[in-house]
């Protein structure tokens, strides 16, 4: 028997677990204090204190597919793609999401808005959609791959990158009319990279993998490759980077890892994150500020450029 009076705290400690095992795989930043990550189940999450309190949004799909990734293009507009053909959209900063049609049922694996109007989608399949309207239309290009596409860099709106599966690297300077292969060193799995500008990129991937690219993404030069990378020996992989300029930059990944550079990357150091869940994606507010998400609701964050992280799993939120 189970007293009406406590039926309200249950589905509070329910909720909570719930949230707990959710992985999550993408994080985005509005400002300083407000926060969007999103992640299993379609699970999206929101504070606007810098993580004190964290709100679970509700998710208007029916299925409630993964999210995969999430991007605002403005304080208040933000999108996040997932599985099957997902597309949301905010206009409130997150607060809450509308359905768009995507035209597609591929898995939707990446976002960016590099302006208020045009934006990029990556998925599965080699897809990859173009919006110049704010995300009213959705539009194919043709990237002549067919492996899972993972990330995306642009440095405006004619040029970026793409990166996936098989040691795939295109890149196009004519805002997708034509995307070129690059041939990389190994058959790697690329899961993202990251340029600062036209020329000075990175990629990180599948067997410990971190390349550097100076000259547009013609040539790479491997960062931290031990051994085992070279041999494909290791099970240890870089889900995400992000840079704040030239030199100082992190890695995240599985186990726990968490790695910085301040040389661009000549040299990468262990920080410890006293977690040792796959970390899946990182967002650097500035070079003191950091935020890093992984599996079973791991949400960490830094002040201090992650000399200390702090585990802001949202134990005690509440649902909108």
């Amino acid at each position: 028997m189970v007293y009406s009076f406590l039926l309200p705290f249950l589905f509070l400690v329910n909720q909570n677990l719930q949230i707990e095992q959710k992985s999550f795989y993408a994080i985005t930043a509005v400002d300083k204090q407000t926060i969007i990550v999103v992640g299993e189940d379609g699970i999206i999450m929101h504070t606007t204190d810098g993580g004190n309190k964290w709100t679970h949004i509700l998710n208007p799909s029916k299925h409630s597919p993964d999210l995969l990734g999430v991007t605002f293009s403005h304080k208040n507009t933000g999108w996040a793609v997932g599985k099957d053909g997902t597309i949301l959209k905010t206009t409130n900063g997150g607060l809450s999401w509308n359905n768009l049609d995507s035209n597609s049922s591929y898995n939707l694996n990446n976002i960016k808005f590099i302006d208020p109007s045009t934006s990029w989608i990556v998925g599965s399949r080699g897809i990859i959609l173009k919006t110049i309207d704010g995300g009213k239309k959705w539009f194919r290009q043709t990237s002549n791959v067919f492996n899972d596409l993972w990330s995306l860099s642009f440095v405006n709106a004619k040029t970026g990158w793409i990166v996936g599966a098989s040691g795939t690297i295109i890149k196009t300077t004519n805002g997708g009319e034509d995307w070129i292969s690059f041939k990389s060193r190994y058959k790697n799995l690329f899961l993202s990279t990251l340029f600062i500008d036209s020329s000075c990129g990175w990629i990180t991937g599948g067997y410990g993998a971190i390349s550097k690219t100076t000259d547009g993404g013609s040539s790479w030069q491997d960062q931290n490759a031990y051994e085992e990378y070279l041999l494909f020996k290791t099970n240890n992989f870089h889900y995400g980077i992000h840079f704040v300029n030239q030199q100082t930059g992190w890695v995240v990944g599985s186990g726990g890892v968490i790695m910085k550079t301040t040389d661009g990357g000549i040299t990468w150091l262990d920080q410890k994150s006293n977690v040792e869940k796959v970390l899946r994606a990182i967002y650097a507010v500035n070079n003191k500020i950091v935020w890093v998400v992984g599996n079973d609701g791991v949400i960490l964050k830094t002040t201090d450029g992650g000399k200390n992280w702090i585990n802001q799993m949202p134990k005690k939120s509440k649902k909108k």
